[in-house]
């Protein structure tokens, strides 16, 4: 498989760096607590990335879904706290013949959007324990009823699609925000809220027949594109201060045991990096339904290894609440644990005998 990119896929990676270098510093990025609706404005108005897979005939750029993973790298990198990750999965986990309108939307006026999946339990984040309901009011008319948890982006976002179903058929289901009861979670990430959000006879209209299974792969692989772009960055971080940083005269760079310790994480780094971007452009193939998680499980589990090394590495600053290694470390964990832990992916992806 190519794992190359195009002139034209670099030009756009060049073009959100420097973006995000004007209008996600660090400065910005604590204030917005978790939206900052200017950059949210910018990203979509300015550089209009959110319509990039979404076909020319409903006002986007029809790209791949490797565009996507470039801009999500970055973003993931600058712990971006606009609502993008949420609005790209779920346009692309849309039925184009039923939700015309609403791509044109996301890709025309930058409406937000996000994927309502996981409910209450431990293993709430699996189809098979799904149980939100949809009731048929004739026409293209549903009422919604039942509890979604750990939406991101669930109290922005201005449209919610939700797994649901109806007559014991799966499919997805749109609302607007203002007619969902919305409740914001404290979570570790303070870049990227979740929300739990309760249905109750809530109006709704059919927008994917999938059922969420496919919605389900998008965010696993969405949130590994992500988290790549945050062990990047932090790598990259901590990567500067042993170079920079000197003790006993010399770099923290020339101690050869803080160097065997960096190139296990750029190891650990690189597997991740060539396992998403595989299950980036198996998107679309039969592939993809063993890519995507395989790509979450891994990518996941080296974030959070590089981010919580970083935070070791950087010494004393690193435990500071000033630094922001500890808000690399906070999103890859979230990211590690949202839809499914590694012990639960690895069950799925490998399930033990008699299950």
């Amino acid at each position: 498989m190519e794992f190359g990119f195009t002139a034209e896929q670099v030009e756009l990676r060049d073009t959100v760096q420097g973006f995000l270098r004007r209008h996600a510093t660090s400065e910005r990025v604590r204030a917005a607590e978790g939206f900052d609706a200017g950059a949210w404005r910018r990203l979509t108005d300015e550089l209009g990335v959110t319509g990039l897979a979404v076909a020319p005939e409903h006002g986007g750029y029809g790209t791949s879904w490797v565009e996507v993973a470039v801009v999500l790298v970055e973003t993931g990198a600058a712990l971006l706290p606009t609502p993008y990750l949420s609005t790209v999965t779920t346009a692309a986990a849309l039925d184009p013949d039923l939700a015309g309108d609403l791509l044109t939307g996301i890709a025309e006026r930058g409406t937000s959007a996000t994927l309502a999946l996981a409910e209450p339990g431990r293993a709430g984040w699996a189809p098979e324990n799904w149980s939100c309901r949809a009731d048929h009011q004739g026409g293209d008319r549903y009422l919604l009823d039942g509890v979604k948890e750990h939406v991101l982006d669930g109290a922005v976002a201005e449209t919610v699609v939700v797994a649901a179903t109806c007559a014991g058929e799966p499919g997805l289901y749109a609302v607007r925000a203002d007619d969902v009861r919305r409740t914001g979670h404290d979570t570790l990430d303070l870049t990227r809220p979740q929300a739990r959000l309760e249905f109750s006879a809530t109006p709704a209209r059919l927008v994917g027949r999938d059922g969420g299974r496919h919605a389900l792969e998008l965010m696993w692989l969405a949130l590994a594109v992500d988290s790549i772009g945050v062990a990047r960055a932090s790598l990259e971080r901590t990567v500067e201060h042993l170079r920079t940083r000197r003790q006993f005269g010399v770099p923290l760079a020339h101690f050869q045991a803080l160097r065997h310790r960096i190139a296990d994480l750029a190891v650990a780094l690189e597997a991740a990096t060539s396992s998403t971007w595989y299950a980036v452009r198996s998107h679309g193939t039969a592939e993809f339904a063993t890519a995507a998680p395989l790509a979450k499980l891994v990518a996941a589990d080296a974030a959070y290894a590089v981010t919580a090394e970083s935070v070791q590495l950087h010494g004393g600053i690193g435990f500071t609440w000033e630094h922001d290694a500890h808000l690399y470390l906070r999103r890859a964990t979230a990211n590690r644990l949202l839809l499914g832990d590694a012990p639960a992916l690895r069950s799925r992806l490998a399930p033990p005998p008699g299950h």
